[in-house]
């Protein structure tokens, strides 16, 4: 009896540590920033406006006005954070910290179940690169769903229950007077969208079947994109771009190189699943070929 228990668990992590290395991972989120409704590598600046999630920038944060955080839970942690200086003025802080990394530069702020200090929670470099990868790999994605552009139109439709890809170009989403996603509900719906500079005005989007949460715009090349009064509807990726965010409002993430304006960002957090190409981390092989040698002569032993 003893000698099939060993020899089958014996097994079984032999086979476990050898595939431990070749599995991929079958879905990913937005990383680190997948909790925060703002998210820059550079230095954000916004006045008279509202975030209801949290936000934090690798650089400095300059805010104006109104409030961060309003729409989260008490006590949500660390809801602001400045990798550089932090300056606050007039305004509220809701439900959570304030941190920054560099001085702090605060005047009529207020502050609900949470205060401000000096500490760095968060390795922007590294947020960075993971980030830029991501981009990069669902750039690299093939189209599976179904792309129409008439009369400034723009018609996506996918029928796939899981994953539906699409692929437009800066020049189309810019001259666009409506925009219309159609896909499976619960579907995650990726939008890659070529093109060094983009700007958002005159339409409105149009989503059926799926929702917001499952809407990733993918600006993979874009190191400028303007917001002129657009509402958008779903979560953006733009690593390398400098977001003029103009007016209008985003319904989901905004994780972009640095922002600047007056728009409003809504706590819809991406909810959706990404395909990863990162692996599994290997075992350290030689970690791996000790513990199967030391398993086969527990095995023997027990003969």
């Amino acid at each position: 009896m003893k000698t099939y228990f060993w020899r089958g668990l014996s097994i079984s992590i032999i086979i476990t540590l050898s595939l431990g290395g070749f599995q991929k991972a079958n879905a990913t989120g937005l990383g680190i920033a997948s909790d925060y409704n703002v998210f820059t590598f550079g230095d954000f600046n916004e006045q008279n406006t509202d975030i209801e999630g949290k936000l934090a920038a690798g650089g400095n944060i300059n805010f104006v006005g109104n409030s961060i955080g309003n729409k989260l839970a008490a006590n949500s942690g660390n809801v602001l954070v400045a990798g550089k200086n932090l300056t606050l003025t007039n305004g509220q802080v809701n439900n959570g910290n304030a941190i920054y990394g560099g001085n702090a530069y605060i005047s009529s702020e207020g502050f609900t179940n949470g205060k401000a200090s000096r500490g760095n929670p968060i390795d922007f470099s590294a947020a960075a690169q993971e980030l830029k990868s991501l981009s990069l790999d669902l750039a690299s994605l093939s189209a599976t769903g179904n792309t129409k552009v008439q009369y400034g139109g723009i018609s996506l439709t996918g029928t796939d229950s899981q994953l539906n890809v699409f692929n437009l170009d800066s020049s189309t989403l810019s001259n666009a007077n409506n925009f219309q996603i159609n896909s499976n509900a619960g579907s995650t719906v990726v939008v890659n969208i070529s093109g060094t500079s983009v700007s958002l005005k005159n339409f409105g989007f149009n989503i059926l079947n799926t929702d917001k949460q499952h809407i990733l715009y993918n600006f993979y090349q874009a190191t400028s994109i303007t917001d002129y009064n657009v509402g958008i509807e779903g979560s953006i990726l733009a690593p390398l771009a400098n977001f003029a965010f103009n007016g209008g409002n985003v319904e989901g993430n905004v994780i972009v190189n640095s922002l600047t304006g007056v728009g409003e960002s809504h706590n819809y957090l991406f909810q959706g699943n990404l395909p990863s190409k990162r692996k599994v981390p290997e075992p350290n092989n030689l970690l791996g070929l000790g513990l199967i040698a030391a398993i086969l002569r527990l095995s023997r032993g027990q003969q």
